[in-house]
């Protein structure tokens, strides 16, 4: 019996696709599709049916992978009760996380972290490849999300406020030529991916700029960011990447959101894991000392009076 098999064959069950189970375990297409074709043959079924539009799992397919995430999650328990006892402050916590929260808050900060712990390792991975924090792929998840998963744990960091942008030269434009941003008569660039961020900016564009054009789709936020900032189009985007970038405006008239909060959870099993609670309480430390930068000035002014009630 070879494991790596049911390694290609898990990411392939999850992804539906040979080039992103490809890009998720870091090897080649050509190698996922061998594996695949190996795999098939030794049991003596079609795993797989193929299309243009991707892989279409087997009632026999889905029978093995049932069986694979059985045993994975009877060994991820076992191993998880035995790194919770781990209080060594060195080794790896694997973390997932928004890239825009990575490159706005985290990066920034981890000279200071690796000054604290020269032995712990900081794996990074993007929030789309969602890894299984149940099998251990993970030990730390950061997203922006409302409904966390019910069978981790941890809290929320902070609301994260979402406003309209627009890039300085787009709104001067308009402003000179008497152009509302929210008419009929501007573009704007639209998120376009099935988080909570995107689902709640795509809700805010149908109800302040119902009429406008869409010139951009994008499933990046990173692209959907760049796209604003070189005059694209107006967009909603979460004030941690906008609000402090030159080249873009706050739009007036539409009056800033909270969109999802910022949680960070964990396995029940990695709270005791030394290493793990001492990045999170990093972590908290971050995000209680730059709260502004994720509420924006208004919801920053307005929490503050709130506490001095």
């Amino acid at each position: 019996m070879d494991w790596d098999d049911y390694k290609y064959f898990s990411a392939l069950a999850a992804t539906r696709s040979v080039r992103a189970a490809a890009e998720q375990l870091e090897v080649n297409p050509s190698t996922v599709s061998r594996r695949l074709e190996h795999f098939e043959e030794r049991l003596g079924v079609q795993l797989f049916t193929r299309s243009r539009r991707g892989l279409t799992i087997t009632p026999e397919g889905a029978e093995v992978i049932a069986r694979v995430n059985e045993i994975a999650s009877d060994l991820g328990n076992i191993e998880g009760r035995l790194i919770g006892q781990d209080q060594r402050l060195s080794g790896v916590v694997r973390v997932v996380i928004p890239e825009v929260i990575a490159l706005s808050l985290l990066v920034k900060e981890l000279p200071r972290f690796q000054a604290l712990y020269p032995d712990i390792e900081i794996s990074m991975v993007p929030g789309h490849q969602r890894p299984n924090l149940n099998v251990r792929e993970a030990d730390v998840l950061m997203e922006a999300t409302d409904h966390p998963a019910e069978n981790l744990v941890g809290r929320s960091l902070s609301p994260v406020a979402i406003a309209a942008y627009g890039s300085r030269d787009l709104v001067e434009r308009d402003q000179q030529a008497g152009i509302v941003p929210g008419g009929d008569d501007n573009v704007w660039v639209e998120y376009l991916t099935d988080s909570e961020m995107s689902r709640a900016c795509r809700r805010l564009r149908a109800t302040h700029a119902a009429a406008a054009r869409i010139h951009v789709r994008s499933h990046s936020l990173l692209l959907h960011l760049e796209a604003v900032r070189q005059g694209v189009g107006y967009a909603f985007l979460p004030c941690i990447l906008a609000e402090s970038d030159a080249n873009l405006l706050r739009v007036g008239n539409i009056p800033p959101v909270l969109g999802p909060s910022m949680w960070m959870l964990t396995h029940p099993d990695l709270r005791g894991t030394r290493r793990v609670k001492v990045f999170m309480d990093f972590v908290r430390d971050i995000f209680d000392r730059r709260a502004d930068e994720l509420l924006g000035s208004e919801w920053k002014q307005q929490q503050i009076r709130s506490d001095s009630q």
